[in-house]
């Protein structure tokens, strides 16, 4: 294999090999002269993360041991259809790919989207694997998430793509706890930006990516033997620290990191944070504890600790209505936040309409918020509020900000 020294325009001009089946993997290799014997990262990006979004990381990265930038068909800067393909062929064609350019064992740092393929990968080909590094994962899409990322499917068919794009984002980003991991405006912006603006075969790619993430079902299959890292955003509500456990536990020789004050998307803001943590882990085993970092040694994240957000009590008025028709009922709100709500409603009511079709209305806060609900338990009928527009999701929290400290029901425990 051929390493060549960091140059940020060699970012723009991939390689392509041609591996078992036809399928082609999109790559570059980087690293100094001194370090080659180590046994090179492989970095496995999330479904929007290209060869220029690692730009950093491989810079400092390949000082320190090679660093390997690879797409996949489907994935990044690779055009090539890939709808048929799930995690384990995946893994098959990654395999085959590192014995076509004869590199007998790697270290993937799988984030995100990418974790699925790297936890199959290492559990599939230990004998290629020396260490794993998974950021932002789970076993599967928890309900909630699940629903918004059906829903950012039909925004797309739809074409309502100002509509998309915010939904994506705000699923990813934990909106409600901007302030703490300050996640800059402008990564925000042009986040915003570049999804307003996919082309058609970027449409299809995310598509067929979601598609791929919502059939997730365990991770079944062989589970990494490998020392492996997990790392998880304190704030992530896409992929949960307790999701991110779950993966954890799992992995016989696992260790989990918390990123302190960061959510899903730590790998575009604490960029020097994950560079410290992939070396350390990667040449070392280790993972340092610094004041952004932490270790999570329990098997188990308990409940107060799994619920990231507080929740609050609402005695106001509240209407449970159709989007579609006049169908109207009173209701009574169990619990809130800017994400959600829990309401008690009788069941007969819930046998007349479809459970995507409704609103939360709040007459007194002048309030009209779309809301999918999914899950009935002891304490009511539970569901999320859509996530189109930064405005409404404004409103909500300053309308919950005036509830006061007094109307809170549940404080979430720090991790």
């Amino acid at each position: 294999m051929k390493f060549s020294f960091f140059s940020a325009p060699d970012l723009q001009n991939h390689k392509t090999a041609v591996v078992k089946g036809g399928w082609q993997v999109n790559y570059l290799a980087f690293c100094d002269e001194k370090v080659s014997q180590v046994s090179p990262l492989v970095i496995l990006g999330g479904a929007f993360q290209k060869f220029h979004s690692f730009k950093k990381e491989v810079e400092v990265l390949c000082k320190q041991m090679p660093v390997i930038l690879v797409d996949l068909p489907g994935q990044g800067s690779n055009n090539q259809k890939a709808d048929e393909l799930g995690f384990a062929e995946y893994a098959d064609i990654l395999a085959d790919f590192l014995d076509e350019i004869k590199v007998p064992k790697v270290t993937p740092v799988a984030l995100s989207y990418g974790s699925a393929i790297g936890f199959t990968f290492a559990g599939k080909y230990p004998e290629k694997t020396d260490r794993l590094i998974l950021g932002g994962t789970t076993p599967q899409l928890r309900k909630s998430v699940r629903i918004l990322l059906e829903e950012s499917l039909v925004a797309l068919d739809e074409n309502r793509m100002n509509d998309f794009s915010t939904g994506v984002i705000l699923n990813l980003f934990n909106y409600s706890q901007r302030k703490r991991t300050k996640i800059p405006r402008l990564v925000v912006r042009g986040f915003h930006k570049s999804l307003l603006n996919l082309s058609e075969e970027d449409k299809e790619r995310y598509r067929s990516n979601t598609q791929r993430l919502l059939d997730l079902n365990g991770l079944d299959g062989d589970a990494p033997q490998c020392e492996t890292l997990v790392i998880a955003g304190e704030f992530d509500n896409f992929t949960t620290p307790s999701e991110c456990l779950a993966v954890a536990n799992k992995c016989p020789r696992s260790q989990v990191a918390i990123l302190r004050n960061c959510d899903h998307l730590a790998p575009f803001v604490k960029k020097g944070l994950m560079i410290d943590t992939y070396l350390n882990f990667a040449l070392n085993g280790k993972v340092v504890e610094t004041e952004g970092i932490s270790l999570y040694q329990s098997n188990e994240i308990p409940l107060e600790k799994k619920i990231l957000e507080p929740r609050w009590s609402y005695q106001g008025p509240a209407l449970l209505t159709n989007a579609k028709n006049e169908w109207s009922k009173k209701v009574k709100v169990v619990d809130l936040n800017s994400y959600g709500i829990c309401i008690d409603v009788p069941d007969e009511y819930l046998k007349e309409v479809n459970l995507r079709d409704l609103r939360i209305e709040l007459p007194q806060e002048d309030l009209v918020l779309e809301t999918i609900f999914f899950d009935s338990g002891r304490k009511g009928l539970r569901g999320i509020f859509k996530r189109y527009d930064f405005d409404t999701y404004e409103k909500v929290e300053k309308f919950i900000k005036k509830l006061g400290d007094h109307a809170r029901v549940f404080n979430p425990a720090p991790l």
